[in-house]
């Protein structure tokens, strides 16, 4: 592919340890369905109709373990090979290390999609929501209502506590998408510790004109045994996976 042609770039973050997951294997390579979680999410990426560049972040641990691992299963799917870099100690190294791997061709307005390998059903039509809005504005999050009844801890800590509307509160996903010269100024700037997120990275660094896009209640995040459960059973019913 030639990087002038390139119109979206995908950074899948898989390089965390895990180990809110319990397991001695980081979540983001545990079977699902016969293959890492990871590669369903890169499976996602690459059905996608753009000429779309992916990259994966892995651990800086045994990376020469991981990516052979990620090579081998996408050979064994059909699933093309993305480019691999190794992560840093935080989301946000792991985000500019996988920003550093983009080619220097790959024009400045091209879109750039973050998202978790740990969040292996994202379907196509949040991807392309979150890529279609991120053209036009700062930054582009996929978000669902809260559900749950929430209340506020006094002085973030408790145990006193009072209810709060959920109707003003959206849970945020990934996907999160904004233009590549976007993502490299943001990123050029010194880490803090209010980053979450790609979004609070680019409001950091003066982009605010954030919009939200419908997300999805199957892009759930795998952060324990159960999640990965529950994941299977929602492969298992899909008649197309990730459609």
């Amino acid at each position: 592919m030639n990087p002038s042609e390139i119109s979206s770039v995908s950074i899948i973050v898989a390089a965390g340890s895990g180990s809110r997951f319990g397991s001695a294997v980081p979540k983001q390579f545990l079977p699902l369905e016969g293959i890492p979680v990871v590669c369903h999410s890169v499976r996602a990426f690459a059905q996608t109709p753009e000429k779309n560049l992916l990259i994966v972040v892995l651990p800086a641990s045994d990376f020469d373990h991981w990516s052979a691992l990620l090579a081998d299963a996408c050979d064994r799917t059909g699933l093309p090979a993305p480019i691999a870099v190794p992560g840093g100690a935080t989301r946000w190294e792991s985000v500019k290390n996988g920003l550093a791997a983009i080619p220097a061709a790959v024009p400045a307005g091209a879109t750039v999609l973050v998202h978790d390998g740990a969040r292996p059903l994202v379907p196509e039509a949040v991807i392309r929501r979150v890529r279609s809005a991120a053209r036009n504005t700062d930054c582009a999050i996929p978000a669902i209502p809260v559900t749950d009844s929430l209340r506020h801890l006094e002085d973030g800590l408790g145990p006193l506590s009072e209810p709060v509307d959920r109707a003003a509160y959206r849970a945020v996903q990934t996907p999160q998408g904004a233009s590549l010269w976007r993502m490299r100024e943001a990123y050029s700037l010194p880490y803090s510790e209010t980053f979450t997120d790609d979004a609070s990275v680019l409001a950091d660094g003066g982009f605010q004109n954030q919009v939200l896009v419908e997300g999805s209640p199957e892009n759930i995040k795998i952060t324990n045994p159960f999640d990965l459960e529950v994941a299977a059973l929602l492969l298992s019913r899909r008649e197309k996976p990730l459609r």
